[in-house]
Formats: C-alpha cells, structure tokens, sequence
C-alpha cells in the first residue's frame, strides 16, 4: 500500500508541474503571419491581434510618410506579429535606390516607422518576425 501512495505522490506532483508550466506560457499575442513575395507581386494573409489591420496600404502609407531612411518608393514583402510589423522596402529610385528593413509599431488605427535599432536590440519585436525584422538589411 505505501508503494501505491508513493506512485500516486509522484503522479500529482508531476501533473501540479505541468499546469504550473502551462500558466507560464504567453498566449497574449498569438502569431499569424503569411507573407508571400515574388518577383511580380506582394500578397499578404496576415492577420493581427492588435487593433490596427495587417495589410499592405497600411503598411506602405507609414512606411512612405517616414523620413528616418528616405524616400520609400515600394514596400516588397511585409509581416506583423501582434502589434509590431517590418517591411522590406526599397528607398529612392533608379540608380541610387537601395532594399533596406523598417520596423514599425501599432498606433491607434495605422502603423508607425519605429526605431529599429532600439525595438530588435530590445528584443521588443515578437519571435515571429525577429528574423526578418532584426537580422536582414
């Protein structure tokens, strides 16, 4: 009989373990990006659980109404994550045009150009857009 009550101890033990690691989980902001690019066109199926929408228009009216990189002249490929987004852009045109990577942040009802330096240093973007957010130029 004591076997059985040690078995049955370690039994409740394990399961009170579990559901204390369960509780620590951040279900917050669950990710759901889907965003496609080739060589033509951009389409996105992302959708955000922050109050702002996850499209395209969005994402380019704040990413060419910024001037912290210049002149935006496309925005190529775009992914969100709760309330942070990044975007592959090109900036200027012609010759002199270059790719680089924004990240933006929620803002009411539109998205914002933010410090990228600062939000990936901080690791303020969610996990899954850090990658592209933060580690490509």
């Amino acid at each position: 009989m004591h076997q059985r009550a040690a078995v049955a101890g370690l039994v409740t033990s394990g399961l009170l373990a579990a559901l204390a690691l369960g509780a620590c989980s951040n279900n917050s902001s669950p990710p759901t990006t889907s965003t496609t690019t080739t060589s033509t066109t951009t389409a996105s199926t992302t959708s955000s659980s922050a109050a702002v929408a996850c499209t395209k228009s969005l994402i380019t009216a704040a990413a060419e109404s910024s001037t912290s990189i210049g002149s935006v002249s496309a925005v190529n490929g775009f992914g969100c994550s709760g309330s942070w987004a990044y975007a592959d852009v090109t900036v200027g045109s012609g010759s002199a045009s270059f790719d680089a990577v924004i990240v933006l942040q929620a803002q009411g009802s539109s998205w914002s150009v933010a410090d990228r330096a600062n939000a990936c240093n901080n690791h303020l973007v969610p996990s899954p857009i850090y990658t592209q957010a933060c580690t490509t130029s």
